[in-house]
């Protein structure tokens, strides 16, 4: 990740200078400091902190800006950090830095102080082939001094440029012979100093580290085994024809680093960002903990804008569509005014009818009874009372003539029983009858399934 200034430098650290190089671009400036490591102490940091500021100045001025705020990523070379193919049976990556990291002098000579471990596992590795493999594998460990590490957080910071990453050389020199197109690399030869570091390959995985002088071209060639094939070596232009001298009479072919560079040194710091064979001290996995946390919540409080700004203009549009749905109704009211009032009318005439046809559904079967009574009285004959229960009525009428009345009432076949209750009376004027008042009980012919009442 970039500093604040968008600058990313990587720096290769070893035990007599530093060098420093401009990521991002092929053929970037690059500066070379010396440094001499004494006892560990305060002298350390100071011998650090003054190279430092040499390489920032030397950077500054080849690339012509300033680089405060840069992200460094920095590659610790032998001896600074060492590095060994170690056997383990078939674990993850985390189990074998756990394993490593509760034991380090056990693995790393020397190692009788607090050491930050990396671990670089064959790319075979995966889980199906942890699983089925029952043999143990070689992994590619390397460790660092915490001391040291931290030191060199301290110094960056007094200097104005920011800790990425740490990691050993080792990683670096694995990533150029990956880079290299076609065959795969029989090994990677590293001269720092006077020390020819031999990672010998196996395909991209390595299967043995050692340590040879780089005056020693025969040493060199056993630690690469016999056979045919090319080999990456990282030197200067005068170190590489001897070597290459040597190889080749081994029946072996030098190829110098794919991406120029002319040293070890430089094509180390050129590498310095890779993630294999990483050094995470405790003060940096802090950092880059708390960065998360950051990140997390600002990714939480920008999803929650998001949606505030969706629920926003999701908002903003209803309302939008609701004015505009107004302003339509309003535009058609004069059209549409006659037909609200038709259906209206129509819908109290509905209401008027399903009254009636309750009503009549309701209405007791003798209402109907009533009216054809009245329609076959007599002309002469009216009724003075009636009276219901159930199925039977009784009559009180009054008319000239009650037996005609009666016969009319039989005749119709309105009642299937019709009695006379009592006896006629008779109002007399001038010894003539001329009213007769008589009552009736009658009898509807059936109430089928309608309700009865009074």
């Amino acid at each position: 990740m970039a500093g604040g200034n968008g600058l990313r430098i990587g720096v290769a650290l070893g035990d007599r200078e530093a060098v420093g190089v401009l990521l991002g671009k092929k053929g970037a400036p690059t500066g070379k400091v010396s440094v001499a490591f004494g006892e560990d102490g305060p002298e350390v940091g100071n011998e650090l902190l003054q190279a430092f500021g040499e390489l920032k100045s030397s950077l500054e001025k080849a690339s012509g800006r300033p680089t405060d705020g840069a992200s460094v990523h920095v590659a610790l070379l032998p001896p600074l950090a060492d590095a060994r193919m170690v056997p383990f049976p078939p674990m993850r990556k985390s189990e074998v830095e756990a394993v490593l990291g509760r034991d380090v002098a056990r693995y790393f000579l020397g190692a009788n102080r607090p050491r930050v471990v990396g671990v670089r596992l064959p790319r075979g590795n995966s889980r199906e082939n942890r699983e089925q493999a029952g043999a143990s594998v070689s992994v590619l460990a390397a460790a660092a001094p915490l001391g040291l590490l931290e030191v060199i957080r301290s110094a960056l910071g007094e200097i104005g440029w920011q800790t990425t990453s740490f990691s050993a050389g080792h990683a670096a020199w694995l990533e150029a012979a990956s880079s290299t197109r076609g065959s795969p690399a029989r090994a990677v030869v590293a001269v720092v100093g006077a020390t020819a570091h031999v990672v010998r390959l196996q395909g991209a995985d390595p299967v043995a580290v050692r340590q040879v002088p780089s005056t020693d071209l025969t040493a060199v060639a056993e630690v690469i085994g016999g056979g045919t094939g090319w080999v990456l070596v990282l030197a200067t232009p005068q170190v590489f024809e001897d070597l290459s001298a040597g190889l080749a009479r081994s029946g072996l072919t030098a190829s110098r680093d794919p991406e120029g560079w002319p040293g070890a040194e430089e094509s180390t710091a050129g590498r310095a960002a890779t993630a294999v064979l990483e050094l995470v001290p405790p003060s940096l996995a802090g950092e880059r903990k708390e960065k998360r946390r950051r990140n997390t919540a600002g990714l939480v409080g920008a999803a929650v804008v998001l949606v505030l700004a969706s629920l926003g203009a999701h908002l903003w549009g209803a309302y939008r569509e609701l004015g505009a749905l107004r302003e339509r109704r309003a535009s058609i009211e004069s059209e549409v005014a006659p037909l609200r009032a038709a259906r209206d009318s129509l819908s109290n005439l509905n209401t008027q009818i399903q009254s009636m046809e309750e009503l009549s559904r309701s209405s007791p079967v003798w209402a109907r009874s009533l009216v054809e009574l009245s329609a076959l009285l007599p002309e002469d004959t009216y009724l003075t009372g009636f009276f219901a229960s159930g199925d039977t009525v009784e009559l009180e009428a009054a008319g000239a003539q009650a037996g005609e009345a009666i016969q009319a009432l039989r005749e119709a076949g309105l009642f299937r029983e019709i009695r006379l209750q009592g006896l006629v009376e008779r109002e007399l004027e001038e010894g003539e009858t001329v009213v007769e008042r008589f009552k009736l009980w009658a009898r509807l012919p059936s109430l089928g399934g309608e309700g009865k009442g009074s």
